[in-house]
């Protein structure tokens, strides 16, 4: 990636909502081997940046999961993706 040695670390474009570039920034990947890459990828979106960048497009080109390909959640959208209520301490997923 360019930024960091560890394979969990990816970088993630903001577009705002009219397709202009805002931001690159570095998250860490959670759930390497989940079914649903945008559920991870939602879910690391969550708990990287919270609320922040709520209202822009997210990319990762090159998502550390087992299934990995280019994906993007338009205008926040991982917040409807993914509730807060579902991820443990750890940042993991209960499924109860």
């Amino acid at each position: 990636m360019g930024y960091t040695e560890s394979e969990d670390m990816v970088r993630v474009d903001f577009f705002k909502p009219s397709g202009k570039w805002y931001t690159t920034e570095e998250m860490k990947w959670v759930d390497y081997d989940r079914d649903d890459i945008y559920a991870a990828f939602s879910q690391s979106l969550l708990l990287t940046f919270g609320n922040y960048f709520t209202d822009m497009d997210a990319v990762c080109l090159e998502p550390y999961h087992v299934n990995a390909h280019p994906v993007q959640i338009k205008n926040g959208g991982w917040e409807n993706y993914v509730s807060w209520d579902k991820f443990d301490d750890r940042g993991g997923v209960n499924d109860d």
